[in-house]
């Protein structure tokens, strides 16, 4: 049997878990099964794929593979931007053809959040779930200029956003460390691992999820024969919603570029920190640099996070020299940003993996006879993940939609540059970029 040779490299320092309190015991697979579907990933993809397969089937048997606890995976770990855009539209010379792209994409992206929001509210997961739309903050002149950027392709493709001046950005962020901001309503903010936990324990019951039950090998088919680390289960469908660890199962093995990107919660701070702090409750920043500082502020939790540094892996560490860096630098940045409440502990620091191609392009549909995939999300996996596992189901019950369309039409990921260049100019490309942020880091 061909060997999975790129597991995930898990530890317990994600904050977005670890503040959900005592967890269940892992139902982990064992034994030997044959079911209609397996799913190998209990993140975004995987989850939607395996529900919306159990909606079009309900007699179908599915079964849901994961090599960790189930919120503790890449998609438990990012910053929580359910976006309905991306974060850096650029000016420049923005043809009449690129604003109809970027409205498809736009309603792609929003129809993952309209089903994300349907199972908040039918599953009362809102405690997961704010609604407040997300903030690009510029530090810098060369930040403002992007801000002016973004407002024009903004006007252009007809979005609605509000622009805020230094009185109005200390206002709502409680802090002068950015000269202006820009604010969009569109996108939603989630506790990913809480929002995830959410939706695997409200899945139909014909799906079962297995969380520690890492898949070892597979001896494609169809059927195909896949053996975890304690048992072995056959099926004539599977689908691989496992985003940067495609290539571990043998697919685009050239075509990814795995990092790491690194995040801090601080520990819950009392009311005298609260409110000197001050400004609203609950938002979420964007800087408008592209390797700046993203900052969200939990006023459920009362906490602080941000994230920086992204790191090149080819194996997907969590620990080592770049945790602490990250925590160096994390706590630089939040003691810029925060000068009221500076030193406050950090509770935890993580590394979460991202998936990116050379060209943007994702790895979407058969992937060989009988294995459906998405395995490359470029770093916008809550909404897109949630989109691509529904139409990765539709897809295989031969369900049309404009949307399946429009994934099946795009590209796919090109060829890396052979190594050593590669690692090379992924590294030099991520230290360039943290040079430009500068004090937005």
């Amino acid at each position: 049997m061909p060997t999975v040779d790129h597991q995930p490299r898990t530890d317990r320092r994600n904050g977005w878990l670890e503040i959900l309190g005592p967890l269940p015991e892992p139902d982990v697979f064992r034994g030997e099964e044959t079911v209609d579907h397996v799913v190998v990933g209990a993140s975004w993809t995987g989850l939607a794929a395996a529900r919306r397969l159990a909606e079009l089937d309900p007699a179908a048997t599915i079964v849901v593979l994961d090599a960790d606890l189930v919120g503790n995976s890449a998609g438990g770990r990012s910053s929580g931007f359910a976006i309905d855009m991306t974060h850096d539209i650029r000016a420049g010379s923005f043809a009449p053809e690129d604003v109809e792209r970027e409205l498809r994409q736009m309603a792609m992206n929003t129809h993952g959040q309209r089903a994300l929001q349907r199972l908040v509210e039918e599953h009362d997961l809102g405690d997961f779930w704010d609604d407040v739309g997300k903030v690009h903050g510029a530090a810098t002149p060369r930040g403002e200029h992007h801000l002016d950027e973004f407002a024009s392709m903004l006007d252009t493709m007809g979005q609605p956003h509000t622009s805020w001046d230094r009185s109005a950005t200390v206002e709502h962020l409680g802090t002068d460390f950015w000269t202006r901001a820009l604010h969009t309503p569109g996108t939603v903010l989630v506790q990913p691992a809480g929002l995830l936990r959410g939706i695997a324990a409200a899945l139909p019951g014909n799906v079962a999820v297995h969380e520690r039950s890492a898949v070892m090998d597979v001896d494609y088919g169809p059927p195909h024969t896949v053996r975890t680390t304690q048992g072995t289960v056959r099926t004539p469908s599977l689908v691989l919603a496992t985003n940067g660890y495609g290539p571990g199962f043998g697919f685009y093995r050239k075509h990814t570029i795995p990092l790491m990107t690194w995040g801090s919660m601080t520990r819950q701070l009392d009311d005298d920190e609260w409110a000197t702090i001050g400004g609203d409750d609950t938002w979420g920043l964007i800087a408008a640099e592209g390797a700046g500082t993203t900052v969200r502020k939990l006023g459920r939790e009362r906490r602080i996070v941000v994230r920086n540094i992204f790191s090149f892996s080819r194996r997907s560490r969590h620990d080592g020299r770049w945790l602490a860096t990250a925590e160096r630098t994390h706590r630089r940045s939040f003691d810029r940003r925060f000068p009221s409440v500076a030193g406050t502990p950090f509770e935890f620091t993580w590394g979460g993996p991202v998936s990116l191609s050379r060209n943007g392009q994702p790895a979407f549909g058969e992937l060989r006879p009988g294995v459906q995939g998405s395995i490359v999300h470029n770093g916008v996996g809550i909404v897109r993940g949630t989109v691509c596992g529904m139409l990765l189901a539709d897809s295989m019950h031969g369900a049309p939609s404009e949307h399946l369309d429009l994934m099946l039409a795009k590209g796919r990921p090109s060829r890396n540059f052979p190594e050593p260049f590669n690692s090379l100019g992924v590294r030099a490309n991520l230290r360039w970029r943290r040079y430009r942020a500068g004090i937005e880091e």
